[in-house]
């Protein structure tokens, strides 16, 4: 958590702090998750959800992976449940085959 002071001011004899707070937490974490299409093969279904499950393994055979199948604007979006304001968003990309 980072915290920084904002302003300090005296009020009716009353010393009023506002203090700011950016806490660095996966606030996606298990959120409800959707994307343009399912990718599925013989072993396992890819679904939005394991993209923010909390697995940052980037080996596909590892665990699970959101994955689409091709398309021509393909999204994926996560619904914090909550209006939040965000600082920053990481994003990681697997890696097929551990190469």
């Amino acid at each position: 958590m980072h915290c920084c002071r904002l302003a300090v001011r005296r009020h009716n004899d009353i010393i009023v702090s506002l203090v700011h707070c950016r806490l660095d937490v996966n606030v996606a974490l298990n959120r409800p998750s959707y994307q343009v299409n399912t990718y599925s093969d013989a072993d396992r279904v890819y679904y939005a959800s394991y993209a923010n499950d909390g697995n940052n393994d980037t080996n596909i055979f590892s665990g699970p992976c959101a994955s689409t199948m091709t398309a021509t604007h393909p999204w994926w979006a996560v619904d914090l449940t909550v209006p939040l304001k965000v600082h920053s968003v990481k994003f990681t990309n697997r890696d097929y085959y551990g190469k």
